[in-house]
């Protein structure tokens, strides 16, 4: 990122950004397909019916398809309509290109992803985390390229697309060798099993929706009230908060289809004993994730991007406080798409998203960037700490009473644990990526060890060990 936005300045990249961000709301287009399949091919996996699984598939990838063309239709629309916009003919010329480039990219990716989903389905996340970084090297090395020879954003943009392409292809191969039962005959898309999906998705897409009210749209308010080279300084904090989701979400993601499997072999008593444990990880590792970003996120920013974007810091205190109470709600999300119970949370993430728009465009008048953060901050805060855990407990069958003794002990050893890293953090935290790192790692020896003692049961314990090394030879408890 930093050679990215030294390379583009900060105003066309902030341009970026902003075009990037609609390009992601293209993504509603998928109308939460990715979760429907998710749930129903789960399910019909963990039920052994390949007929069922067969039906899935075709439907969804026909429905993609159709997706697909309507993207590329849309963005065609779009960039017809760009000059309809306030902005100078090279501004004009710049959005035109950047929005049919990364069009045509999504309009690829829905149909394609679909495989992905499918491997996910499968619990194939090793197949489909080699094939993510990958994918990130070759993008990495191509928008290098391109930006060490002079080429603009445009061409980095097309770049990104040719460089996703040996990923789509490792994609299939990887369905056809693990899932060979599945097979592309469109006499199995059907419309009863396409409604079936879209009567789930539905709710998906309306949880889609608040997100983009919760999370894209700042950038789109931060660029109409304070400029587009602040875009920039807010990304930074955006793309730190962004991989800390990113990372908790790809550990606590992979529960949706193992909840989906338990309910389909109606093992109940599994699925909340691994929904207890789960919320308890998920505590203790976004615990301290946060931690990290907030001790260690000024020197970073310093080192990683420069001085003059240390006013980032303060918004990405901000966003990491919101974003650590919603992640440690991480199993919760996974358990209601699991078992089809999101209904509730789609609406209660509406309520939010229109409650963190609505703050957002208050705030940000007298408070600027740090406005658009707090917006995004409070709404979060009640919902994920007060509405959303009741909802779950009822869903779950746990008394919430149990609920919140439980995570409020746990609470207590992560608050303990953390004394001896904050104190190490302030004494000798400082811009310099081996010392950030030395600190970095230290401190999760110190805040792991005692979690670990007092925290996890001797079952627990095994299970955690067995999920780490599934081939450890212990005995099975399950």
């Amino acid at each position: 990122m930093p050679f990215v936005v030294h390379a583009l300045g900060d105003r066309t990249y902030g341009i970026w950004t902003i075009v990037a961000g609609f390009a992601g709301y293209y993504a509603v287009l998928e109308l939460g397909f990715s979760t429907a399949i998710n749930r129903h091919l789960s399910r019909a996996l963990g039920s052994s019916d390949e007929d069922e699984c067969n039906r899935v598939f075709n439907s969804a990838l026909g429905s993609c398809v159709v997706l697909g063309i309507v993207t590329l239709l849309l963005s065609g629309i779009m960039a017809a309509l760009v000059p309809t916009f306030s902005m100078t003919q090279e501004d004009v010329s710049l959005f035109r290109g950047l929005v049919l480039v990364l069009g045509l990219t999504v309009s690829i990716q829905l149909p394609m992803k679909l495989f992905a989903v499918v491997l996910e389905a499968n619990l194939g996340f090793d197949r489909t985390a080699v094939i993510e970084i990958l994918s990130l090297i070759l993008r990495s090395a191509f928008t290098v390229l391109v930006l060490v020879r002079g080429h603009g954003v445009v061409v980095m943009a097309c770049v990104n697309l040719l460089s996703s392409v040996p990923g789509w292809l490792l994609y299939i191969y990887f369905f056809r060798s693990d899932l060979p039962f599945l097979r592309l005959q469109w006499n199995f898309w059907q419309i009863g099993t396409t409604k079936a999906l879209l009567s789930y998705s539905v709710y998906s897409l309306i949880a889609h929706l608040a997100d983009i009210l919760r999370f894209r749209l700042d950038a789109v308010v931060v660029g109409a009230y304070v400029g587009f080279a602040a875009v920039t300084h807010y990304k930074i904090a955006r793309v730190l908060t962004q991989v800390f989701i990113l990372f908790m979400t790809s550990t606590m993601g992979v529960l949706a289809p193992v909840f989906s499997g338990q309910e389909g072999a109606q093992n109940y008593r599994a699925l909340k004993t691994t929904f207890l444990l789960a919320s308890k990880i998920s505590v203790c590792t976004a615990s301290f994730v946060g931690f990290g970003l907030v001790a260690w996120g000024k020197p970073f920013i310093i080192r990683w991007m420069g001085i003059g974007y240390s006013d980032a810091y303060p918004i990405l205190v901000v966003l990491v406080l919101g974003c650590t109470f919603m992640l440690w709600q991480g199993p919760s999300v996974s358990l209601l798409y699991g078992t089809s119970r999101h209904k509730l949370f789609a609406l209660f993430s509406s309520i939010e998203g229109v409650a963190n728009l609505l703050l957002t465009l208050w705030l940000v008048h007298p408070l600027g960037m740090l406005g658009v953060a707090l917006g995004t901050c409070i709404p979060m805060t009640i919902n994920k700490l007060f509405i959303q855990p009741v909802y779950v407990c009822r869903v779950a069958k746990i008394p919430y009473p149990e609920y919140v003794g439980k995570t409020a002990r746990t609470l207590a050893v992560v608050g303990s644990s953390l004394i001896i890293p904050l104190a190490l953090s302030l004494r000798f935290a400082t811009p310099d990526y081996r010392v950030l790192a030395a600190v970095g790692v230290l401190s999760l020896l110190l805040y792991a060890a005692p979690l670990w003692l007092l925290e996890f049961s001797g079952e627990e314990k095994v299970r955690v060990l067995r999920g780490i090394l599934p081939k450890l030879a212990i005995t099975d408890l399950d």
